[in-house]
């Protein structure tokens, strides 16, 4: 099990997104998280700061290929963050909907 995390430039390509993996059952649940400050070094050594939107998500270990393979077919010229980071435990009731609510692996 993995929490996928998913940045946005803006808030409703993250609903798209969100709702996108929702609906082919790549993600359980998502969580969209507003306003979230990305700092980024530049080449002259400066910060910079841009506002971006967070989404999050629980999922299977095993789908985070596809998510990304679907994600870059969808975002051909503005491929989104993506990351993922382990789930060690959880609830076995919820990991048991985890496993039932999205696509078989």
């Amino acid at each position: 099990m993995i929490l996928i995390h998913i940045i946005a430039d803006t808030e409703d390509k993250a609903i798209e997104i969100a709702d996108f993996l929702n609906k082919e059952k790549l993600i359980l649940n998502s969580m969209i998280l507003e306003n979230v400050i990305i700092r980024k070094r530049l080449e002259n050594g400066t910060a910079q700061s841009t506002n971006q939107t967070l989404i999050m998500g629980k999922t299977k270990a095993l789908l985070f290929n596809t998510i990304d393979k679907k994600l870059r077919e969808k975002f051909v010229d503005a491929m989104p963050i993506l990351y993922s980071i382990p789930i060690i435990n959880m609830d076995w009731e919820q990991a048991d909907e985890l496993i039932k609510e999205t696509i078989p692996v």
